[in-house]
């Protein structure tokens, strides 16, 4: 069952959607602004009979998966809890029930709105609930990376979402494209033997090309190229959040190695790709041997006839597994809820290890974003080194903050990108430059 909690493409959509706030006119609530870092999430405002309703932007299977999780939660809870599948334009729907008090109990938060919905006070700070004694989970459960974009931008306490599940980027690969190129030592086998490195993969992709199909792919969101970065060692963002890989010199030498695998045809810009094809596409048919992705590609590729397996990215050890971009999405409790109780008790069944291991068993495309859950990842032994899904997410980071914090930088980064990726004329110093001074809002 396919049950990821992030399609592949929600990213690319929220940026679409960043400026949809200020036309919905979604505002603080002036009468729930003391209740945001309270303790109204430790006593449970609102009735505590009264029914629980929550929305996800999932369709079929997972929503089948979603309606049974909701019974099983009315016998736990004892209360009844409604599942509301939101078809079409989840953001835009939320926003409006929202605006018009209408919203369910509790709600998917995608990371390109959380920021602003903390900052009108439509959410509900978790930290008491957390802090109770009586949580289903504890915020020590979750892989320390996913949860930092549920926080206020401004540094402020509070924790106003948790991860339900997450996609880190991995390495897949066509082990038969990989076998024609006269390549012997596949990406998994070189992270084993402790090879794996940034020559290990200049050196596949050289033998990749020669044989006239793509090598690697490389996106303009963040998700996409991030990882290059701090994979080699890069640092991207300083303990403040400002970003500083115009000036951090392992970051230059990633994309110095990045620009001229680009320059070589080793590696191509999925931005200039003929209409109607996109990575996804081409890795399933067979005409790129490696692919930089998530979980999520899994269903599909258990579909295919060729052989296909995964790595962590490269290091320059050969034997780390290195920080790199995690999806992500938020359960999060209204703060208008008339039964806040409720809802944090479902808020917490949901993203617990029982409730995780309930929604992504039985072929799911997602990776548990808390801890002791291997079997999840390991099921049906696909792909063979599926367990690293685990090893990679702990050590990942979801969107930083500096990104999804500001409407201007969550849309300009990835056309800026899109851009000098196109044009082909930049050098490490220059693109990194202009990148910087965009997300630090010196433009």
């Amino acid at each position: 069952m396919s049950n990821s909690l992030f399609p592949a493409d929600m990213g690319r959509r929220n940026v679409l959607k960043a400026g949809l706030f200020a036309g919905l006119g979604l505002a603080a609530v002036p009468s729930l602004a003391a209740c945001a870092g309270g303790s109204a999430g430790a006593s449970g405002g609102g009735s505590a009979s009264g029914p629980i309703k929550w929305a996800g932007w999932d369709g079929p299977p997972s929503s089948e998966r979603f309606v049974q999780l909701s019974q099983n939660l009315t016998t736990k809870l004892g209360v009844q809890v409604t599942y509301q599948q939101v078809v079409g334009d989840y953001l835009s729907k939320l926003l409006s029930q929202l605006s018009a008090g209408a919203a369910p109990d509790a709600f998917y938060v995608g990371d390109i709105y959380m920021s602003k919905l903390i900052e009108t006070k439509q959410l509900l700070d978790l930290t008491p609930y957390l802090d109770s004694g009586s949580a289903a989970v504890k915020l020590d459960d979750f892989y320390e990376g996913l949860y930092p974009w549920c926080r206020p931008a401004d540094g402020s306490p509070g924790l106003f979402g948790l991860p339900t599940d997450c996609n880190p980027a991995v390495f897949w690969f066509n082990k038969d494209l990989l076998a024609e190129a006269g390549v012997t030592t596949d990406p998994a086998a070189h992270f084993e033997a402790g090879t794996w490195t940034q020559n290990a993969l200049t050196d596949m992709l050289d033998k990749i090309r020669a044989t006239n199909k793509k090598g690697l792919l490389v996106g303009s969101g963040w998700f996409d190229w991030f990882g290059w970065l701090s994979t080699f060692g890069g640092t991207l963002f300083d303990k403040s959040g400002k970003a500083v890989f115009d000036d951090d010199a392992r970051s230059q030498e990633a994309l110095a190695w990045l620009f001229e695998q680009l320059k070589s045809g080793n590696i191509s810009y999925s931005g200039s790709l003929p209409q109607g094809q996109s990575g996804d596409t081409l890795f399933y048919a067979g005409q790129v041997a490696t692919y930089s992705s998530a979980r999520y590609v899994l269903p599909n590729l258990k579909k295919l006839k060729f052989g296909y397996d995964m790595a962590p990215f490269p290091s320059l050890s050969g034997k780390d597994i290195m920080p790199v971009p995690i999806n992500t999405a938020a359960m999060s409790v209204n703060i208008n809820s008339k039964n806040q109780a409720k809802a944090l008790e479902f808020l917490g069944s949901f993203v617990s290890a029982e409730g995780q291991k309930f929604r992504l068993s039985g072929g799911g495309n997602a990776v548990p974003s808390i801890r002791g859950l291997d079997e999840i990842v390991t099921e049906d032994n696909l792909p063979a080194h599926g367990k690293l899904f685990n090893d990679i997410a702990a050590k990942g980071y979801a969107v930083p903050r500096a990104i999804i914090s500001n409407p201007k930088v969550a849309t300009e980064l990835p056309k800026m990108v899109d851009q000098m990726f196109k044009a082909g004329n930049e050098t490490p110093k220059s693109f990194s430059g202009k990148l910087v001074k965009l997300i630090n809002g010196d433009s």
